[in-house]
């Protein structure tokens, strides 16, 4: 566990019990999400912060180091929700579980989806293994699912389903957030899934 070095600032947060690593975090993650990772500053993220620069890089060492944590936490939080959403479930069922969850995700915690999402496909990053990971966290369950509804075994032609299964629910989410926000989540899930024929409409729909 990392401890933070008191500092004297004007102003300024100092110390573990000010939540300067989670001041740190927070920040960053607004910033990255309305201007982008190349276009924010350290200077920037300290300034949202409100914690000086060397507080930064005490608790990260670098901003690459920055994103990475803010990619790995959110890794976590996405690992762990789409695992219960899917427990106990089978088939399309399954499938509609963990694309809903994904969906709530989106609602709750759009800042780092909207990370992730800019992210995941520049390979030239050095935190590229921690966008990969999300990638796996999403589509590796369901490409599973994918695959067994189908009686087949996961290959590539399921991932890329399962690609689009989730490139689908992300920009219907952020789609909602940003111009819809007026819409309840069930009505922006259920016109995803049915986008998807996976609604309760469906010819797919299981009871």
């Amino acid at each position: 566990m990392t401890t933070d070095i008191p500092e004297r600032t004007s102003g300024r947060r100092s110390g573990p019990r000010a939540g300067v690593r989670e001041a740190i975090l927070r920040a960053a993650t607004e910033l990255f999400a309305e201007r982008g990772v190349g276009s924010t500053s350290m200077d920037d993220i300290a300034l949202r912060a409100e914690v000086a620069k060397g507080s930064i890089f005490y608790n990260f060492s670098s901003k690459a180091r920055l994103v990475e944590v803010l990619m790995t936490e959110y890794v976590h939080e996405v690992t762990r929700v789409i695992a219960q959403a899917a427990e106990g479930t089978t088939g399309v069922a399954r499938t509609r579980a963990i694309l809903a969850a994904l969906l709530r995700e989106v609602q709750e915690h759009p800042q780092p989806a909207k990370v992730m999402v800019a992210e995941v496909f520049r390979t030239d990053r050095s935190w590229q293994d921690s966008a990969s990971a999300w990638r796996d966290a999403i589509m590796g369950p369901l490409t599973d699912a994918l695959a067994a509804e189908r009686g087949a075994r996961p290959g590539e032609r399921w991932r890329v389903m399962a690609a689009a299964q989730t490139g689908a629910i992300l920009t219907a989410g952020m789609e909602w957030l940003v111009f819809h926000p007026e819409l309840a989540y069930d009505e922006v899930l259920e016109a995803a899934l049915d986008s998807l024929g996976l609604g309760t409409g469906s010819r797919h729909h299981e009871s």
